[in-house]
């Protein structure tokens, strides 16, 4: 059963039941399209749901490193989330969480740590879609001593930093707007940006303190050009107007100039141009979501019934945990090899999977044969301005004056995020 959905849904995302019905005789179960329309039941959807839990428990990464700066630590965790849509029957089960995403009675959301040094998902949680970020049990999980952790603003809290720093961890962060900032241990709170237009050179990097506990880190600041300040500030009130909240303050519009990282990594063991490439590859984790809804249809709910779709839902989900550790299995490490296309190509060998996994032998040779296929072709698409491997593995390639960290601004000698970016 768990062989007929998972990796049904792993060949062909839209398998109809006959598609689901020659797959299960590959798998040595010959079953007819009604029967596997029989086994849509909520005990399906409940031993789906139970193996991908376990299956996430299951951590699979490479020994090869995406780049020697990743090295410098045990392991380099991005920690994000992502939502998934649910019939509103669930509600009960996953209230939904409103706002931009998963709107409606019932969504889940999956907080998910990926490595980008190994490339393992070494954690994914399923949580009801109205927690916040900020609230998910993942933020109180510190990293392995040396082990550093990037968050976006949504996870932003001194109160989860100080573990961090105290189990001799390292964090990475935007700062925190309204954040006192102190550039003296004992004294007082600075008005930060008109200190920050006083320094010289084309960045910032100062030790400050933090807060009223005054966590002790650096502040990477540098200022941006007038182009994509102005689309910060736009986006602001944009998200401002569809909250019915009032026009942000002066003093928040002025923040959009400045592009401001903290974080505890020492100097000696991380640059500014470093910090700044190291906070952009973030964005792999969202490629990576936006892989799993692209081209594994993870949050469509197809079917004409709750049961149908759930069945769907887990075993799509599935099918995209067992795809990522075939993309690790074969391309981790590889800068030249597209994670999409690497991605597209494991759909090609689910008939041989199907048949070797029983045996091991077999099953070994069908991975070396994959590996083989993507070492020869899945190459990335030439472009004019570097991913973030090239950036990973050679940090002067980075504009960095010209930097942003949105995905929807493209800057002179940085790519644009997109489908087959990083890959």
């Amino acid at each position: 059963m768990a062989r007929t959905f998972v990796l049904g849904f792993l060949q062909k995302p839209s398998a109809s039941d006959e598609e689901l019905a020659q797959l299960a005789t590959q798998a040595g179960a010959p079953v007819t399209p009604q029967a596997i329309d029989q086994r849509h039941t909520p005990r399906l959807v409940q031993f789906l749901e139970t193996l991908f839990r376990k299956s996430t428990t299951v951590v699979v990464g490479s020994t090869r490193a995406l780049a020697p700066i990743l090295e410098r630590f045990p392991t380099v965790t991005i920690l994000d989330s992502s939502t998934i849509t649910l019939p509103d029957e669930l509600g009960d089960r996953f209230a939904g969480c409103g706002g931009s995403y998963g709107r409606g009675a019932a969504a889940l959301k999956l907080q998910t740590e990926l490595d980008l040094r190994s490339g393992a998902l070494s954690a994914i949680t399923v949580e009801s879609g109205r927690i916040p970020d900020g609230a998910s049990a993942r933020q109180h999980v510190i990293p392995p001593a040396g082990g550093l952790r990037i968050t976006d603003l949504g996870y932003y809290s001194l109160a989860v930093f100080a573990p961090i720093a105290a189990g001799r961890a390292y964090f990475l962060s935007r700062l925190g707007f309204g954040t006192g900032v102190r550039v003296a241990s004992g004294g007082p709170t600075v008005d930060l940006l008109p200190w920050l237009a006083g320094q010289p050179g084309p960045y910032v990097d100062a030790p400050v303190w933090l807060g009223e506990k005054r966590l002790g880190c650096r502040l990477l600041a540098w200022r941006l050009p007038d182009e994509p300040a102005n689309r910060r500030r736009q986006k602001l009130r944009a998200a401002a107007r569809a909250k019915g909240a009032p026009e942000p303050s002066a003093a928040r519009l002025a923040w959009c100039e400045w592009t401001l990282l903290v974080t505890n990594v020492p100097g000696e063991l991380l640059t500014p141009p470093e910090a700044v490439v190291l906070y952009r590859a973030r964005w792999q984790v969202e490629l990576l979501f936006k892989r799993w809804k692209s081209q594994d249809l993870v949050a469509v709910l197809s079917g004409a019934t709750v049961v149908r779709q759930m069945v769907r839902v887990w075993s799509r989900l599935l099918a995209a945990v067992v795809q990522h550790w075939l993309v690790v299995a074969t391309a981790w490490g590889d800068a030249t090899r597209s994670w999409v296309k690497v991605s597209e190509a494991v759909r090609a060998f689910v008939g041989r999977l199907v048949g070797t996994l029983d045996d091991p032998v077999g099953l070994a040779r069908v991975l070396s044969d994959l590996g083989q296929v993507v070492g020869k072709t899945c190459r990335r698409n030439k472009r004019r301005k570097p991913g973030t491997a090239e950036l990973l593995n050679d940090v002067s390639l980075l504009d960095f004056s010209l930097f942003s960290d949105s995905p929807e601004v493209t800057q002179v000698g940085l790519e644009q995020p997109g489908l087959d970016s990083g890959g």
